[in-house]
């Protein structure tokens, strides 16, 4: 019983610095927080904040973790068949967590934002579809592979950034049809674009 209530009690002192650091975040970059600021801001103590985390980047990695893990646990759950011809169930999936988690995701985006983030979630989806676009059977070369990712995945992360500004106010779903069909639309293998 006492080992669930220190449980309960850390998942609590983690989630207010965690609240803390993403407010923090909104108003400055990360390379600008100090621990005593943050500390200060949701009313723990120093000594508290460093059982858990050497210092603030440390802190925002392990955050960006978390994160991380659970997109990679979304693609992952949809390897199952080809990833190209059935992208809209792991939109809906991703657009439904970033809503779970919608100021985070928004201030993690923002100019405030880790941008070695962004790419370690694109390199992430970009080792999915490879293999996927390389043998479709239109086929695609690298170097148009290499475009059409480009393309696709500045594009999605331009229309989640749009979407969280936005607060979100369009369903997940509705998101989720909307990329999809952008990608079919824009970058898709089956386009007609010519060969090389």
């Amino acid at each position: 019983m006492t080992e669930k209530k220190e449980d309960r009690r850390v998942r609590r002192t983690k989630k207010l610095l965690t609240q803390g650091l993403i407010q923090l975040m909104q108003e400055k970059q990360i390379k600008d927080i100090t621990v005593r600021e943050l500390a200060d801001l949701v009313d723990v103590n120093r000594g508290t904040f460093y059982l858990y985390y050497r210092d603030i980047f440390d802190m925002l990695e392990q955050i960006e973790t978390e994160i991380f893990e659970r997109f990679n646990q979304i693609i992952s759950a949809h390897q199952e068949g080809r990833i190209l011809s059935q992208t809209q169930p792991m939109f809906s999936d991703l657009f439904h967590f970033i809503a779970e988690n919608e100021e985070m995701c928004r201030t993690l985006l923002s100019t405030n934002g880790d941008i070695k983030f962004l790419q370690r979630l694109s390199d992430v989806v970009e080792e999915r579809i490879r293999a996927d676009w390389l043998t479709h059977p239109d086929g695609l070369t690298e170097a148009e592979f290499e475009y059409r990712y480009a393309f696709g995945v500045l594009g999605c992360v331009g229309l989640v950034r749009a979407w969280l500004q936005n607060h979100c106010a369009e369903a997940a779903d509705d998101m989720a049809e909307l990329a999809d069909r952008l990608i079919r639309q824009g970058i898709a293998p089956d386009d007609g674009m010519k060969r090389a």
